[in-house]
């Protein structure tokens, strides 16, 4: 599997955008759950957005994206990267004594 970060300028915060929301936001938490998303974030402007994404290959990156309800909005650049590094983030290590 390799790792692709996804951006895109957002466009106009039109009505028939913002009710799209909720149902996009349910999907990218579905997404997270299935382990296919592991970063979503947007501009504090609401200006632009990132998403990073676990995938075989472009194509299905473009199958994940697809099922986001505000795409059809979104004119997405598709990056592949060579490597993925993050900082492990969990729950804190025991000690005994």
């Amino acid at each position: 599997m390799a790792v692709f970060i996804v951006e895109s300028d957002i466009p106009e915060l039109t009505p028939a955008f913002m009710r799209l929301i909720p149902q996009h936001m349910d999907v990218v938490q579905r997404l997270f759950s299935e382990e296919k998303i592991l970063l979503y974030a947007v501009s504090e402007d609401r200006t632009r957005w990132w998403c990073h994404i676990e995938a075989e290959d472009e194509a299905e990156v473009m199958e994940i994206l697809a099922q986001m309800p505000i795409m059809p909005y979104m004119r997405p650049k598709i990056h592949d990267l060579m490597f993925y590094n993050m900082a492990e983030i969990g729950l804190p290590k025991i000690s005994l004594n």
